[in-house]
């Protein structure tokens, strides 16, 4: 088979055949070799170029190990002769600069393929809930199979697991070809699901202001709620409902349409300290108002105003919740249920704007940290993938982990938190099961701690500390507290460096300057209650707690990366480093 193009540049590579094609620069992960590809082959490499990173082992197992950057370039000659011109028809460049080009063209196509998944992962979510739901259905797709707290486990080495709790919070682990707790331990990647947001109080229902319907909510975390103004809003979470014959249940909803709006005050309206403040009560001005058009309230008859009252009356002596009948409306069409069975709800508001990419950036609302438990989730299937050149399961001696804890944002103190004995019920479980106990395995075990990082604001430079600035699309930060806000020390993050080193994964470091407070992760907290080596980490990002955030696709593929990385190479890391 010939490439067949009719552009005067490329008529010389008209004439090659596509196995004549040999690459030189490989793909991150995909092996050094020298390879021949035939057309059936590039058009493989095209398909994997294009599909989400969770879908690509397949393809990459059918084409070898030793892929390179130069294929899926080489593919798009298949598809397009323009392409081909551009990238293969300059005969004034050299062969040097043509393989330069190809792996810059080659990471781009990789970068937007993981941005691509991740934004379809955070798409899929809204509530802590939401983010395990999605984090399960792409285990159970990679071969996971599914553990229940209360029933007895039976493990065994190569085996793919996970357990949730509460819906909320989630630990995914695999167990290692070769697991031994003599020469392993437990690797965990490890986020939270939650992020700061507006949630349904459980008597929510308002007095009527204005003809609108509005409704009552909590302020939930440390959110910049101003940048909540203005922007179409939805809902997600969860609903308890009355089942037949006289029992509860809960049931998810995702109302991703826009349903509720915050509105601004005019400018004119407000005096000159208020313009310049920006501010506003919390509890008053944060009010959503419910956009439906059954949110408006009309003039009604005397009959139905009066059975409206008694109505009103009737929940009033009731001690259960009390919604608007508009939002219990299209909470039960979500449901599938009857509003009246709705016996109580959990539910957040989210921007209803899907998330999207403007130029090499990323614009989502819940990057911080929704980001993260996608990178360790995908890491750890992309690693237990048998087909995948980056699969290392079989000959791994440790139990590599990917876990997200809901209630970060505020404090972690929960039954659900990182702040409980959850992760040690799960490992002790886990390891009773397989023969041993935390005790064997804790001093070779570790936690990279993964929440996204402050990236230098270019208006306002000056809050970073100067001589720790990480920059977006520069590489995943390393953060240090001298207070132990995070649990990272020396030793620990120049271990993290060798295994960005191994995995190409550039690595920044953040210190908050000292006339500024200093946030915190589940780093702390796992290292201090299970006596376990940590460092914490993040993706940088801007405007972290706001609405909608903005980060780097770049720094989106790195922390994939490095979370891979930390399956992969972290024994040899560990192994080589020799300790007090």
């Amino acid at each position: 088979a010939a490439f067949t193009c009719s552009l005067q540049r490329s008529r010389l590579l008209c004439m090659m055949p596509a196995a004549a094609f040999a690459v030189t620069a490989p793909l991150p992960g995909w092996g050094a070799r020298l390879m021949p590809h035939s057309a059936a082959d590039v058009a493989a490499r095209a398909r994997v170029a294009t599909a989400p990173r969770a879908a690509r082992s397949a393809d990459r197992a059918r084409g070898g190990d030793g892929e390179a950057a130069a294929a899926v370039v080489a593919a798009a000659v298949l598809v397009s002769g323009a392409t081909a011109a551009a990238l293969l028809g300059q005969r004034t460049r050299g062969k040097r600069s043509r393989r330069a080009l190809w792996s810059r063209r080659s990471v781009a196509v990789v970068r937007q393929a993981a941005c691509k998944d991740f934004l379809s992962f955070v798409a899929n979510t809204g509530s802590p809930a939401h983010t395990v739901l999605e984090s399960k259905a792409r285990l159970v797709k990679a071969g996971f199979s599914e553990l229940k707290s209360g029933k007895e486990w039976k493990l065994q080495p190569g085996g793919l697991y996970f357990v949730t709790s509460e819906g909320t919070s989630i630990w995914a682990f695999a167990v290692g070809g070769k697991f031994s707790p003599k020469e392993g331990g437990v690797l965990i990647a490890a986020g939270h699901t939650d992020s700061p947001c507006l949630k349904v109080r459980p008597r929510a229902k308002l007095p009527s202001k204005a003809g609108t319907v509005q409704l009552g909510v909590d302020t939930y975390g440390g959110g910049l709620w101003h940048t909540w103004f203005d922007r179409p809003l939805g809902f997600a979470g969860k609903v308890v409902v009355a089942s037949e014959p006289a029992g509860l249940e809960e049931k998810l909803v995702r109302l991703d349409a826009p349903l509720c709006l915050i509105p601004n005050l005019a400018i004119h309206l407000q005096t000159a300290e208020e313009r310049a403040a920006f501010s506003f009560n919390k509890e008053t001005h944060l009010r959503p108002v419910l956009c439906k058009p059954c949110g408006s309230t009309t003039p009604a008859s005397k009959e139905k105003k009066d059975q409206k009252d008694k109505k009103e009356d009737d929940e009033e002596e009731n001690l259960g919740p009390q919604q608007p009948e508009e939002l219990l409306a299209e909470v039960a069409k979500a449901a599938g249920v009857k509003p009246e069975q709705i016996l109580d709800v959990d539910l957040c508001l989210m921007d209803a704007t899907p998330p999207c990419m403007v130029g090499e950036y990323v614009s989502s609302p819940r990057i911080d940290n929704v980001l993260s438990t996608w990178a360790a989730v995908d890491a750890l299937a992309e690693f237990a993938d048998i087909r995948s050149s980056n699969g290392g399961l079989k000959d791994s001696v440790d139990i590599c982990c990917a876990a997200s804890f809901d209630h970060e944002e505020v404090g972690s103190t929960s039954a659900t938190g990182a702040d409980s004995q959850i992760l040690e019920r799960w490992l002790d479980k886990a390891l009773g099961s397989l023969g041993c106990s935390w005790s064997a395995v804790a001093d070779r075990s570790f936690l990279l701690s993964c929440d996204c990082a402050h990236g230098l604001h270019p208006n306002y430079a000056d809050k970073h500390q100067p001589q720790h600035q990480p920059l977006l699309g520069k590489g995943v930060v390393i953060k240090t507290n001298a207070n132990q806000r995070y649990a990272t020390t020396p030793t620990l993050a120049q271990m993290v460096r060798e295994v960005g080193k191994q995995v190409q994964v550039p690595i920044q470091e953040f210190v908050v300057r000292n006339d500024c407070p200093c946030g915190s992760t589940i780093g702390p907290l796992l290292s201090s209650l299970l006596g376990l080596r940590t460092v914490d980490v993040g993706a940088p990002q801007w405007a972290m707690h706001s609405c909608r955030e903005t980060a780097h696709s770049a720094d989106v593929e790195s922390l994939q990366k490095l979370c891979l990385g930390l399956f992969k190479n972290f024994r040899a890391v560990d192994n080589s480093t020799r300790r007090l």
